[in-house]
């Protein structure tokens, strides 16, 4: 029998997904626009690979992911994914163990030592940038999606000869959600609303999850998407919220949207970064682990997306790991934090899938974070100099 607690929690999703509905009724009948964005055709030659970095994200311990003890929590990785690629079981993070610059590492293949709430940008070129520079390609091209809103400049540095003109697109859902929300209670538009106000901090409260909260800062970089484009995923993250599956989380607003850009615009690298399981902050290990099931899921329905996808399939190679883990368990609460820098805070586990990768494969050589971002390269067939990581041997590319 479920305990108070469950059911309360059980209640709330409930509620919040009722209310959500409300917010998705609002916003589309009354405030956004109704035409669709159109894709533009462009005239640059298109790579003819793909490359997707996935975070398991929001920081998994080992023992509660690919130690045999943790297998129950990641079902569709353990009996459906790992049986089709190439298992790194070791892979370390020699950085700081914080999520911005861990997952800046494998965005750069260099360790970076910024900010870790999101206000500085890497301190090196980003793979979007050097990829783009020198393809010449659109920022259609180079994607973020994350659930985790301090990723606002994780697109691209700062560094003479790149920056924001060879950034990334990003986008984080659940900030754009809001700022649609916001903008449609601030307008004359829409049905009468009494307290305005009131209601606005009811769609705010609902879409409210996760040890983020709204009042960290969320920083903006030069370079911005058109509102026409902003409006239209706007209108499709909300058209979302008619499916039986209405988000309730933040990890599934990504994984949405995730699918809707590549529908778009069938992108060539991508950095998607799932981010719920750091709800282990509040200090529930249940919750934590309910999260690392629900991006085991996720991970697994994003591949077969590929695989179903004429885009994707067959030139897709896709990499999949925890930006980082969480601290050692001697206290017996050690999965709520992840700053000590301990072992279990450093060693995690890479998965690759797709082309050029062995299937039913694994390699007990220890890799790094920083090994992915000049693996990416390689594949995409461009040049990305001076990174701290090396490729990653194993894959044919």
């Amino acid at each position: 029998m479920a305990n108070k607690s469950e059911r309360s929690w059980r209640e709330w999703k409930t509620q919040r997904r009722d209310v959500l509905r409300v917010i998705a009724a609002f916003l589309a009948e009354h405030f956004l626009p109704r035409r669709a964005f159109a894709k533009k055709i462009g005239t640059y030659s298109k790579p003819s690979h793909r490359v997707i970095i996935v975070t398991f994200g929001g920081g998994a311990r080992y023992q509660d992911t690919l130690a045999p003890e943790g297998w129950r929590n990641i079902p569709h990785l353990t009996q459906d994914l790992i049986p089709q690629g190439l298992l790194y079981p070791t892979a370390i993070n020699d950085g700081i163990t914080d999520h911005y610059n861990s997952s800046a590492a494998l965005a750069t293949g260099n360790w970076q030592p910024v900010d870790p709430w999101g206000s500085q940008p890497p301190q090196s070129p980003t793979l979007f940038e050097y990829f783009r520079k020198e393809r010449k390609l659109p920022a259609e091209e180079a994607w973020v999606i994350a659930t985790n809103k301090s990723f606002g400049l994780i697109g691209s540095s700062q560094v003479r000869g790149f920056g924001d003109r060879y950034a990334a697109n990003v986008i984080l859902p659940k900030q754009l959600l809001l700022d649609a929300i916001q903008r449609a209670v601030s307008t004359d538009k829409g049905p009468g609303v009494e307290n305005r106000e009131a209601f606005a901090k009811q769609m705010l409260s609902a879409l409210d999850e996760g040890y983020e909260g709204f009042g960290w800062q969320v920083y903006e970089s030069g370079h911005q998407i058109s509102r026409e484009l902003k409006y239209s995923l706007e209108k499709a993250l909300l058209d979302y919220f008619n499916d039986p599956r209405v988000p309730s989380s933040g990890d599934t607003l990504t994984f949405f949207m995730t699918k809707e850009i590549m529908r778009r615009f069938s992108p060539s690298l991508m950095l998607v970064n799932f981010w719920d399981m750091d709800i282990a902050h509040f200090g529930s290990y249940s919750l934590h682990l309910q999260a690392i099931m629900r991006t085991d899921r996720l991970v697994w329905e994003l591949w077969q997306y590929v695989q179903s996808s004429p885009d994707y399939r067959g030139r897709t190679t896709m990499f999949v790991i925890p930006e980082l883990g969480r601290d050692g368990d001697a206290d017996g609460n050690g999965f709520c934090n992840h700053r000590s820098g301990d072992p279990s805070c450093r060693h995690v586990w890479l998965l690759a899938l797709g082309e050029g990768v062995p299937r039913r494969a694994g390699s007990e050589r220890p890799i790094r974070h920083v090994d992915i971002a000049p693996t990416a390269a390689e594949i995409l067939g461009f040049k990305a100099p001076g990174l701290e990581g090396k490729p990653l041997v194993e894959l044919a590319v």
